[in-house]
């Protein structure tokens, strides 16, 4: 018994939503002070059978949010974002993707719709999104916020 003692104990953790983008950065993408913040989760997706994380932040019309899909494994993972990037799905939701070259991740792509701009990394058995909609500029003109936010996230995984 006294050997077990003399162990040292590591605890993992794992980062909730709202822990990998803090409400400064939040705000900055926003371009006004957060006024709420809302955690959901762990929960399954219905659509894809991942463990499903969110945060929500909401600053005047504008919200962002942070979702975190952890699948059973890498493979389960980009068959999701495979199945999610074809061109009749796509063109089903009016949106548009692209494949970032570099980006964070083992992949990453920025998608968008007539509402949302999104930043997606894919990283082993994890999807990352960050989506802001709501906002006063144009939504391209987020997408280096989204990246920059979404690779220091994506370290925190």
């Amino acid at each position: 018994m006294l050997f077990l003692a003399a162990l040292p104990i590591v605890l993992t953790t794992v980062a909730g939503p709202c822990d990998l983008l803090d409400r400064a950065a939040a705000a900055q993408i926003l371009g006004a002070p957060v006024t709420r913040m809302e955690p959901s989760g762990p929960e399954p997706d219905e659509d894809t059978g991942a463990s499903r994380t969110t945060c929500m932040y909401m600053a005047g019309k504008g919200m962002l949010m942070v979702i975190r899909l952890d699948f059973p494994s890498a493979a389960a993972a980009r068959d999701v974002i495979a199945a999610n990037l074809e061109p009749d799905k796509l063109a089903e939701e009016k949106e548009t993707a692209k494949e970032e070259s570099g980006g964070p991740g083992d992949k990453s792509y920025v998608v968008y719709n007539p509402n949302a701009a999104e930043y997606v990394v894919l990283k082993g058995a994890t999807v990352l999104t960050l989506a802001v909609g709501g906002v006063p500029n144009p939504l391209p003109s987020y997408e280096p916020q989204l990246r920059s936010n979404a690779a220091a996230a994506t370290k925190k995984l």
